[in-house]
């Protein structure tokens, strides 16, 4: 019987929440020659608990399907945060092809505020907890799960992560892109990243994903505290990526969240 080969993950999708991350591993799973795993965000490389002296990739390769002629990948957006993934990443294959998604980092701050809220992990009000961020993740363990729900400041910082990203791949494999980009510009937006992993071109129908109800903006204050802490750390994301960033900052932010999002 002809085994088809182990597994052997050529891509991945990082970014960070609501930005349309959900959306295009849906899309990319619906490609012929594209193999992903049942589940969205295995969380593998940001897993502390694991040897990473000696890394076991074995249960890694059983998620995901054998099949011949496709170019495997999966999606877990925390990738690009969580300390040590990406070095992970690159010594598991360093010819990775990256593929990364952004919003407007007030707007991704609020909605990071919001999931937690949703799951009863942050009894604090919006404005409170950006600002008492710093005192309450201090000290904390590195893996303490803490520093997953309160991080919503501390997420925004793209340019930073940027860096790191571009500290472990050469910018050839990365591909940069922003929600809106999925939202708005659909089949240019899918054609940019299937030439990007090298497959053929395919029509992949658009798709609305839940984003739950609609909800207060963030106060001005709060929209204009976040806008001037992220102002150096996103022009220096604008200067590496080249993506414009000219209505991020509050942008978003400023009018009420939606029900639904067309691919957030």
């Amino acid at each position: 019987m002809d085994v088809p080969p182990t597994p052997f993950v050529n891509f991945v999708v990082v970014g960070v929440q609501k930005a349309g991350t959900s959306a295009l591993f849906h899309f990319l799973a619906q490609h012929p020659q594209v193999a992903m795993p049942t589940v969205k965000e295995l969380h593998f490389f940001d897993d502390d608990r694991r040897c990473w002296d000696a890394p076991d990739y074995r249960d890694y390769h059983g998620r995901f399907p054998r099949r011949r002629g496709c170019v495997v990948g999966e999606a877990t957006p925390s990738y690009i945060w969580w300390p040590g993934a990406l070095a992970r990443l690159a010594d598991y294959n360093p010819r990775l092809k990256v593929i990364a998604l952004f919003r407007d980092p007030v707007d991704r701050a609020h909605a990071h505020w919001r999931m937690s809220r949703a799951r009863g992990l942050d009894a604090l009000d919006f404005s409170t907890a950006i600002r008492a961020e710093g005192r309450r993740l201090d000290g904390l363990a590195p893996q303490a799960p803490e520093r997953r729900h309160l991080s919503y400041v501390a997420r925004g910082f793209y340019g930073q992560q940027v860096d790191r990203l571009y500290d472990v791949f050469p910018r050839r494999q990365v591909l940069m892109l922003r929600k809106e980009d999925l939202a708005n510009d659909h089949a240019a937006t899918l054609a940019r990243v299937f030439a990007f992993l090298g497959l053929p071109p395919a029509k992949i129908e658009p798709c609305r994903i839940f984003e739950g109800a609609a909800s207060e903006a963030p106060a001005p204050q709060d929209v204009a505290y976040l806008a001037a802490t992220y102002a150096a750390d996103l022009a220096r994301f604008a200067l590496l990526t080249g993506l414009p960033v000219s209505a991020w900052a509050g942008g978003c932010a400023r009018g009420p969240a939606p029900a639904d999002g067309r691919c957030g």
